[in-house]
């Protein structure tokens, strides 16, 4: 399967969430800022905060991606498989996608003008700034699933 532009974009621009399970089967979802589609069949996700997921992955590689994008009235459902990488190629472009996405979050942040969320942004950027990349997840997408159904006469 392969994602568009647009899915690309999406996944880019929005909070994703990422399914995984054990290999019993018992799901763990997490949200994911840090995703970016490094093809149309490959998205790499940085782990800077993964301690159950981890352990899903390293049990089993079968995994789901959701998102939504309010924008443009679009959400899918993406399904794969999943791979950790603790150095080389996909790391490194880990590293690059982290980097872009801070300078990004700053600039967000910016044009932002409510104190409240200003000040709960302020402690978001500084633990942020913190955080360091543990391992990258590469996974091969498998499936794509539109979460918006068709209607009769509107395909």
């Amino acid at each position: 399967m392969k994602l568009s532009n647009e899915m690309k974009q999406m996944l880019d621009e929005n909070i994703v969430y990422l399914a995984t399970s054990t290999q019993e089967g018992k799901p763990n979802v997490v949200p994911i800022g840090l995703i970016h589609a490094i093809s149309d069949e490959e998205v790499l996700i940085g782990d800077v905060l993964f301690n159950k997921t981890k352990k899903n992955l390293e049990e089993n590689q079968l995994v789901a991606i959701s998102f939504t994008d309010i924008r443009r009235l679009e959400s899918y459902q993406l399904k794969g498989k999943a791979k950790i990488y603790k150095s080389g190629k996909f790391f490194d472009i880990g590293l690059e996608i982290m980097e872009k996405k801070k300078q990004k979050r700053r600039e967000s942040i910016k044009q932002v003008d409510d104190p409240k969320i200003n000040e709960r942004a302020s402690k978001l950027s500084e633990m942020h700034r913190r955080l360091k990349l543990k391992a990258v997840v590469l996974i091969t997408v498998e499936e794509i699933y539109s979460h918006i159904p068709k209607f009769k006469g509107h395909e």
